[in-house]
């Protein structure tokens, strides 16, 4: 278990994958990569992740569906969303299924390592209550 915690990160683009890795390791995060929803279910369903970051447009089952099966797997998940195609649409739909928050690329760094420590944070406030 990482000191910081344990991110899974879902995206079918490689070059995506490879940022927020190489974003979130160096900050002390471990970090697991899925290049689409599938992917990502199988490696949740087989570990404990403190934050999923999660592409609301990939092939097969897309963003929305897989957050909607993550949390069919623990409903205290905590899933921040990103999207090229951020219209208002798809963040009300995800945060009305339950993600803790959406995220427009191209982001700024500083934004994402904000998000997800107050993910974590809030993750781990939820299993101490």
């Amino acid at each position: 278990m990482a000191k910081k915690g344990n991110v899974l990160v879902i995206d079918d683009e490689e070059i995506m994958r490879d940022v927020l890795e190489s974003l979130l390791s160096p900050e002390g995060y471990r970090v697991d990569l899925a290049k689409q929803g599938e992917e990502g279910l199988a490696r949740f369903s087989e570990k404990a992740y403190d934050m999923v970051l999660l592409d609301v447009s990939m092939p097969g089952i897309g963003g929305l569906r897989t957050l909607e099966e993550i949390l069919k797997l623990d409903p205290e998940a905590v899933v921040i969303m990103i999207t090229a195609y951020a219209t208002f649409d798809t963040a009300v739909a995800a945060l009305e299924l339950g993600a803790f928050s959406c995220i427009r690329k191209p982001f700024e760094n500083e934004h994402i390592l904000k998000k997800v420590a107050a993910g974590i944070a809030r993750r781990r406030k939820d299993e101490e209550r």
